[in-house]
């Protein structure tokens, strides 16, 4: 019994114990839930002791000098509640004091020096927590609490501040938010005069905790009375300041003081930014005002503290940090005006340097910084104007991207909006003809990398152009292609102050012939500038060449030539005119292909002459008079034919869209004979013999032996679009489309062999003109015996032999090259014919004339070795099946005999071997004309059953015939669904 007696006279509260615990918890709800117990024991209604307070109190500034994660935060909490508690009336009936309890707080966060290292370290953040929980609990504030109190308070904060550097930035945050505190409570200015008192006494005012406990002093007690000589004018941001300020802000080992109170660096460097930096930033003025005692402004903070301070060269990698932070704060959160100034010289260096090499200490710092900017451009676009200028301007280098090898101000100028490219344009502008060199070779980078930055923006603005935009770029995008045109057909006599220098290269002004081209072809996808832009760039052409504004012009044309560029122009004028009384497709189309064809004479094409000359018959023809309207236009459209073929067969993006959008427009006005020409180019063998044939060459021996086995061939081509170019390549097997699975193998095995047996023979006309043999062959000792010397007449003789043998090697490898070539120009040819019958057949696939391309297109795809021509030309013949449904199919309005020759014609061609593709093909073309010959007749159903019994026959007594069962089935497939129809 006396056991359990002891045992009860020592009883520990366990609650208790569990909410000291719970206070440390690294769970915010349970150290909040722990704080709410422990406060709720010392409401007024519980009466608690003053035995109960001072143990609690002992407790919870114990707490503070924990080492555990959470302790500081949940003890802080709870000791804030429980002052606030306690101390917050008088109490007059309680023996224990406001003092006794901040004389708790001293001693234990008190350090006596016994303590390892670590232990000290713990009371000093348990005095600093107290110090916080106390200051906001107010209890310092109360009308019956002693003045001195605060002064006490105050001298520990300062003293743990001067003697540990490390803890000044935190200390120095207590003061910072009291003086806010102060204010709303609307205290007397006596509590934040004794703070600036101690402050300066401590020597801390020269620190960037001094400094914003001063400016928030300043801006919450203007009516305080502050220490005298410490500031300019009483104020940290006085101009007459910024030196030191700039000292103080990069904590510089000079700083201001003197003796034993000096204050020290911190001495640890904190990765992220002192909230002093906020306190200044927040404070600079917009430099509008002019008065003595105007603040400094943001631009000259920038400048004095960030850039010549932060970003200094001899400036550490810890503040160079420190500045891409305050950088990114800037860019994410500050105002226009301030982001307007951030890009200074030091700065831009040291973005660049940082982020050419990727094991360099701030690269990641300055990635971050790098793609900070375009985000902020996207959010703010007329932002993009001062981002341009300070990364290029600035830095004193144009090819900044080229150099940091980002895209950063690529997307700058991508993102900007009007207002700013209106800046950025003539900017540009300036920089082509000026690049800031004199070495040819680096005007010519730095004007390369301008013109990729002014086409980046032409693409970008081009597709806004079928948007609903409140933005018209239409002056902007011809100011860029204006541009272009100055400095790629013009060169500057040298007596204008707007003569480009260095002079420009003619490979430079070639360049920018193709950016103008790569331009339009972007402008060419948008309804908006697809005929006002072309138009108004060839105009500048013939202005300038008229007006010699920009210098000689570099085109040579003769007076036949110029006849004609003035009769197109005057055709334009007059479809200007037009396009102004109520636009029609068919004017905007002759518009552009007038614009087009005169651009190509400008770019010195022989060919644009004689186009010039079909164009204007042509255009008389269908816009002309209404005596030539009323006349035949057969020949006018043949003739436009021939003009979209000529420009569809340049390996050009920007022609190809040109002549599609061409064709488009008169593509029901197209006649048998002008289909016949894209016909005739599907089935020209995608060889050198082929494209003598197509473009009017003379045959040579070369061509003929290439004409053999021309279809077994599978060379790939490898055609890639160059950046910024507007040349447009294709790669042969790239499309959808299926062609024979072995081919490819095959072809491989006999290019090898044809490989081997050229260096075969190669080899052996190389030993006889040298007299000698390859190690692997045994020949005679008559024959063998070549060592014997020779004499000069024999040594010129094997001169000449060799000479000749490899002069054959040279031209074989050059006729190797040709037939390469001319198949990728086929192939590219071909592909554009695809798309233009694709379009006639968008169109027009109601015509009659239209089941002309059923055969050419089913042979194509059985024929072509290449598999992107193949399944293009499958591609386009399922695209008209599909549309000619119900009604939708063409009607015959004469003799359907030739109807019947086609359909049995497409069954022949179902019997020739070929991929799978071809048969499904075959059958969907079959299928399309059954429906027109019974839309027209009936009873013609009959007639049709037995063409396909004839098919079926033939299936099954020749063994040439490779009809697929695919092409019975989908037959039986059309009668079951149209039987219900044909019975009507």
């Amino acid at each position: 019994m006396g056991f359990k007696r002891r045992r009860e006279l020592y009883n520990v509260d366990t609650k208790l114990v569990e909410i000291y615990e719970d206070l440390a918890s690294e769970k915010d709800e349970i150290r909040l839930k722990a704080a709410q117990g422990l406060v709720s024991q010392f409401t007024p209604d519980n009466n608690p002791t003053d035995d109960q307070i001072k143990k609690a109190l002992q407790r919870l500034f114990r707490g503070l000098c924990s080492p555990r994660k959470a302790a500081r935060i949940g003890f802080s909490i709870a000791l804030t509640e429980v002052l606030t508690q306690i101390f917050s009336v008088k109490r007059e009936e309680s023996q224990l004091s406001l003092e006794d309890a901040l004389k708790l707080w001293e001693t234990q966060t008190n350090a006596t020096g016994g303590e390892s290292g670590q232990e000290q370290r713990d009371h000093h953040f348990g005095r600093l927590f107290g110090a916080e929980a106390i200051i906001k609990s107010a209890v310092l504030f109360q009308s019956f609490v002693p003045f001195t109190y605060w002064t006490k308070v105050l001298d520990l904060i300062f003293e743990l501040a001067q003697k540990k550097p490390w803890l000044r930035e935190e200390c120095g945050w207590i003061i910072y938010r009291c003086v806010y505190d102060l204010s709303s409570r609307k205290m007397d200015a006596k509590f934040v005069e004794a703070a600036m008192d101690r402050l300066c006494s401590f020597n801390l005012a020269p620190t960037p905790e001094g400094v914003a406990i001063w400016l928030a002093a300043k801006d919450m007690f203007p009516e305080a009375n502050f220490p005298p000589k410490i500031w300019k004018h009483d104020d940290p941001l006085d101009p007459k300041e910024r030196s030191g300020l700039s000292r103080i802000m990069k904590e510089s080992s000079s700083e201001q003081g003197e003796g034993e109170n000096k204050a020290k660096s911190s001495g640890v460097w904190n990765s992220k930014l002192h909230f002093a930096w906020d306190a200044v930033l927040s404070r600079t003025s917009d430099g509008s005002s002019k008065s003595k005692s105007a603040r400094l402004s943001f631009a000259d903070f920038w400048l004095e503290v960030v850039d010549n301070g932060l970003f200094a060269s001899a400036s550490s990698e810890e503040r160079k940090y420190w500045g891409f932070l305050l950088f990114n704060k800037i860019l994410n959160d500050g105002s226009p005006q301030q982001a307007s100034h951030l890009f200074t010289k030091n700065l831009v260096r040291c973005l660049m340097n940082q982020l050419a090499v990727e094991d360099r200490y701030l690269h990641r710092m300055a990635v971050k910084a790098s793609k900070a900017i375009p985000a902020r451009v996207s959010k703010e676009p007329s932002f993009a104007a001062a981002a341009v200028r300070g990364l290029i301007k600035t830095s004193g280098t144009i090819n900044f991207d080229q150099t940091t090898k980002t895209k950063t101000v690529e997307k700058i100028v991508t993102e900007a909006n009007l207002e700013a490219l209106q800046e950025i344009v003539p900017m540009l502008e300036q920089l082509l003809s000026r690049p800031g060199t004199t070495d040819e070779k680096g005007a010519s980078s730095n004007r390369q990398f301008v013109a990729h930055l002014l086409l980046s923006i032409v693409r970008s603005k081009a597709a806004t152009g079928d948007k609903d935009s409140e933005d018209d770029y239409q002056s902007v995008l011809e100011h860029i292609l204006s541009t272009f045109v100055r400095f790629a057909y013009f060169k500057g006599d040298g007596a204008r102050e707007s003569v480009p220098e260095p002079a420009f290269t003619e490979a430079t002004q070639e360049l920018l012939r193709n950016r103008i081209n790569s331009s339009l072809n972007s402008l060419l996808a948008s309804q908006k500038y697809a005929t006002t832009i072309p138009y108004a760039v060839v105009r500048q052409i013939r202005d300038g060449a008229k007006s010699g504004e920009y210098g000689k012009f570099i085109i040579s044309m003769d007076d036949k030539l110029k006849d004609s560029v003035k009769t197109a122009f005057k055709a334009l004028k007059k479809l200007s005119s037009k396009e102004k009384k109520g636009e029609t497709s068919s004017i905007a189309a002759f518009k552009l292909l007038y614009s087009m064809t005169v651009l190509q004479v400008y770019s010195g094409d022989a060919d644009a002459v004689s186009m010039l000359d079909e164009l204007e018959f042509c255009y008389t023809k269908f816009l002309g008079d209404e005596s030539s309207k009323k006349k035949d236009t057969s020949d006018a459209s043949d003739a436009l034919v021939e003009i979209l073929l000529s420009f569809a067969s340049k390996q050009s993006q920007l022609f190809r869209r040109m002549s599609e959008q061409v064709f488009g427009a008169f593509a029901d006005q197209v006649t048998e004979n002008g289909l016949e020409s894209l016909i005739s180019i599907l089935e020209a063998k995608e060889s050198l013999a082929g494209q003598q044939e197509m473009f009017d060459q003379d045959n040579d021996d070369d061509a003929e032996e290439d004409d053999e086995g021309d279809n077994d061939e599978d060379e790939e081509m490898v055609d890639v679009d160059e950046e910024d170019s507007d040349v447009e390549v294709v790669e042969a097997g790239d499309a959808s489309g299926d062609s024979d699975p072995d081919s490819d193998d095959e072809d491989d095995e006999e290019e090898e062999e044809e490989d081997a047996a050229e260096t075969a023979a190669f080899e052996a006309k190389l030993a006889a003109a040298l007299g000698t043999h390859r190690a692997d062959q045994n020949l005679s000792a008559a024959e063998s015996d070549s060592d014997a010397d020779l004499n000069d007449d024999e040594m010129e003789q094997v001169d000449a032999q060799l000479a000749n043998v490899f002069r054959a090697r040279k031209q074989a490898a050059s006729q190797v090259k040709d037939k390469k070539d001319a198949r990728e120009n086929m192939v590219n040819f071909k592909n554009r014919v695809l798309d233009l019958i694709e379009i006639f057949v968008k169109k027009c696939h109601t015509r009659l004339l239209a089941l002309d391309l059923l055969l050419p297109l089913l042979r194509l795809a059985r024929r072509s070795s290449v598999k992107q021509i193949a399944g293009k030309a499958n591609s386009v013949l399922r695209e008209y099946t599909k549309l000619c449904k119900g009604n939708a199919v063409p009607k015959i309005d004469g003799e359907a005999e030739p109807i019947w020759e086609l359909l049995r014609a497409i069954h022949k061609e179902a019997s020739h071997s070929g991929p799978p593709a071809h048969a499904t093909a075959a059958s969907q073309a079959s299928l399309l004309v059954v429906k027109v010959l019974v839309a027209h007749d009936k009873t013609a159903i009959a007639d049709v059953v037995d063409v396909y019994a004839a098919t079926r026959k033939e299936q099954l007594r020749s063994a040439k015939c490779h009809v697929q069962p695919s092409f019975f089935t989908e037959w039986n497939n059309w009668c079951v669904s149209a039987s219900k129809q044909l019975k009507n």
